[in-house]
């Protein structure tokens, strides 16, 4: 048996030498596994390739990253990318991340360390304070042979205390240990198993005592058991955090019927509030619970029912014994809506702000000042208001806004700040005084701006679908541009979980406009773009909406003279692989290259996927003889031919990823590279050392941006991008 296992070894270590070696891709064995669905049977012949820890699998999959690598550096142009990113890189050295105002006295944020590959963590006392950093991540267990940065942090009230999580490898799960300012060290204690980067985060008690948080059992992405049965703790300062004080959970409340992929959270909205507030849900709407503060000291909480997923609340604030909530349970683009704790009614409850025909209500805050809220035009044109009294007075604007995001310090204080955000700006960030109606621009570090996205165009349209609807399109590009066909494209597209893909200035963006492209986003059915019921038609049995939506706009695209198949290139990531998956998989002939990072492709198989569980929510279970129907049509995987002339594919995968499993892009990298008929490349990235992409190295990040421009320019014609 010994020499059994010393020989397979052996071969698989053959294999990866030899397909290093080669020209071309090694392509990976068929097979064939038969599964049977409510009478259909339906055949996977790469599902061995799930087992992440098969060492033949590993072998497979390291000689497609050593063949991928080989032909991405071998692409002229590329390197000379990885510099000009690395400089404007080191131009945004001073960008703060993370910013947490507790008073006009009190900022905290994360800047990156002065060789971009960890993150430090700083104080300001004010706006105009002097800059005092705190702790710097690479000081964090500097012996191990993992990296480490902070994720995630949140200081005492009293700012004594910060309870900072650290993350290695880009798993996202935090270890939480507590940083005592005034002696800059760490307690002793580190709270494991938690995700409050993702999950919950982190809340303070009024005294700093201790906090809340969510605790995950089982964190093994391979196991079937990932992420299930969390719970709420609270911590107390000092205690051994193995020691369990539940609050909240499927085991200690039964009666709330909550199920294993629920994540009960806690979430307490500042400093001296009267209640705390437990969700009971995943993705979407969620059942709520409220109960004391008080009950913290009791052996168990008595949790009483707040509002049901029914009523469609998207977000809610305690205010004066009241609970303003946005719902869409009247209104598909949200009202704005609010009720007495003491007289709770979610069914009629009073109208604060009606809905809006053409606009979407978005955010709210609540200052001494009254209430501010945000609406947006189809998830690209953001506007800002005033309700002070029964007034509604629409604010103007210092710059034009794409998007905006409001933050405050409490319901009783003053102060509000806008982030304001755009297709070709960074945040810029302003403070408003209401009583002068002014905004002052307080950006803690200077904001970038790049020579490049000058004399930009930008054009927001909406495109009829397949069954007429109207999409939002946007579409980005130098001024001067000629519509002749002859222009690069690079067309976004995600449509998932109500997500509003909302202007921002994406590297993606930058990159490809600098190398004269145009770029486009196609927001389609799935997202949040024109409120609830847009999401509701392109999910579940509604998703094929989302994929051929994108269709419509590639084929505007086209025929308005932007660009042609031959210069047509696409990219998405997450569940956004669904909508480039299917798009290319059923319309190959649209496009030249498609990118496809960490992304959602093998659905009919995603139930037993990491986060599988709480992923029913948006897609659906094969248990279930419609959404099964359902899970096949959007599955990319499946739809996969033989023999298709299939355009150039980029994929990336995570062997840390703990949202996308690495098998997911991983098979249909393999059923693609064995069925298509055409030259083009089919290429498979794989990190080995970090996961989704979200708390990974800045190095990482430049090398595979360049990875995913280069490969697009080569493939769509550029002559500046060529294989040597």
């Amino acid at each position: 048996m010994k020499y059994t296992f010393i020989l397979y070894i052996f071969i698989s270590i053959f294999l990866v030498q030899c397909a290093t070696n080669e020209n071309h891709p090694h392509i990976a064995n068929e097979q064939p596994v038969q599964e049977t669905y409510f009478s259909k049977t339906i055949e996977d012949p790469y599902q061995y390739l799930e087992n992440l820890k098969d060492p033949s699998v590993l072998s497979w999959l390291t000689s497609q990253n050593n063949y991928t690598q080989k032909v991405l550096q071998d692409i002229s142009g590329r390197q000379q990318l990885v510099e000009k990113i690395k400089k404007n890189d080191e131009m945004r050295s001073e960008t703060v991340f993370n910013l947490k105002v507790l008073s006009p006295d009190a900022y905290y944020y994360i800047k990156y360390s002065k060789n971009h590959e960890a993150n430090v963590l700083y104080f300001r006392a004010g706006i105009d304070g002097e800059e005092i950093a705190l702790f710097n991540s690479e000081e964090y267990k500097a012996a191990s042979n993992n990296t480490y940065i902070i994720n995630y942090f949140q200081p005492s009230w009293n700012g004594k205390k910060i309870a900072i999580g650290f993350t290695k490898n880009d798993e996202e799960f935090s270890e939480v240990v507590i940083y005592d300012v005034a002696n800059k060290s760490f307690h002793k204690e580190v709270i494991d198993h938690c995700w409050p980067s993702e999950l919950g985060g982190i809340n303070w008690l009024d005294d700093n005592s201790g906090f809340t948080y969510l605790h995950i059992p089982d964190i093994d992405t391979t196991s079937p058991n990932y992420i299930l049965d969390s719970a709420t703790v609270l911590y107390r300062l000092g205690n051994n955090p193995k020691d369990l004080h539940i609050i909240f959970s499927r085991k200690t409340h039964p009666k709330l019927h909550l199920k294993p992929a629920d994540f009960p959270i806690v979430n307490i909205f500042g400093k001296d509030q009267k209640y705390m507030f437990g969700r009971v849900g995943g993705i979407g709407f969620k059942d709520y619970y409220y109960a004391p503060i008080s009950e913290l000291k009791n052996e168990q909480v008595t949790w009483k029912p707040l509002f049901k997923k029914k009523h469609k609340v998207e977000k809610f604030l305690p205010h004066n014994d009241e609970i303003y909530f946005l719902s869409a349970l009247k209104a598909s683009n949200f009202s704005l809506h609010k009720t007495k704790v003491n007289q709770l009614n979610f069914d009629t409850p009073i109208e604060v702000i009606p809905a809006s025909k053409d606009e979407i209500l978005k955010d709210f805050s609540i200052t001494s000042d009254g209430l501010f809220y945000t609406s947006t035009k189809n998830g690209v044109l953001a506007s800002l208001y005033h309700l002070k009294d029964t007034s509604i007075e629409k604010i103007i604007l210092p710059e034009s806004s794409g998007s905006i995001s409001l933050s405050n310090i409490s319901t009783s204080t003053p102060e509000l700040w806008i982030e304001i955000e755009g297709w070709t700006s960074h945040k810029n960030r302003y403070r408003y005084n209401s009583e002068k109606k002014a905004f002052t621009k307080e950006n803690p570090t200077p904001v970038v701006n790049y020579p490049e996205l000058e004399d930009i165009v930008v054009k927001e349209i909406e495109i009829a679908s397949h069954d007429g609807t109207k999409v939002p399109l946007s579409i980005i590009y130098k001024k001067g541009m000629r519509k002749n066909g002859e222009n690069r494209m690079l067309l976004n597209g995600y449509g998932s979980y109500n997500w509003i893909n909302a202007p921002m200035l994406y590297p993606y963006l930058l990159y490809w406009i600098s190398e004269g492209g145009v770029y486009a986003v196609a927001h389609v059915r799935g997202g949040g773009e024109k409120g609830e019921q847009w999401h509701k038609e392109g999910y579940k049995t509604t998703k094929p909406n989302t994929w051929k939506d994108f269709i419509a706009c590639t084929e505007y695209l086209i025929d308005e003279g932007y660009t042609s198949s031959e210069r047509f290139a696409v990219w998405g990531g997450s569940a956004g692989g669904i909508n480039i998956g299917r798009a290319v998989t059923e319309r190959p002939d649209l496009y030249a290259v498609a990118v496809i990072r960490v992304g959602l492709l093998n659905t009919l198989r995603s139930e037993i996927a990491p986060n599988g569980q709480n992923n029913i929510k948006e897609f659906g279970t094969i248990k279930d003889s419609v959404e099964f129907e359902a899970l096949l049509e959007m599955d990319a995987y499946h739809h996969v031919q033989k023999g298709t002339n299939y355009p150039a594919i980029f994929l990336t995968a995570g062997i840390n990823d703990s949202r996308v499993a690495a098998w997911q892009p991983a098979k249909f990298a393999a059923r693609m590279q064995a069925a298509s008929s055409s030259s083009a490349p089919i290429l498979l990235s794989v990190n080995f050392d970090e996961g989704h992409g979200f708390d990974r190295s800045q190095k990482s990040k430049r090398e595979e941006l360049a990875d995913i421009i280069s490969f697009a320019m080569w493939q769509t014609g550029s002559e500046k991008y060529q294989v040597k």
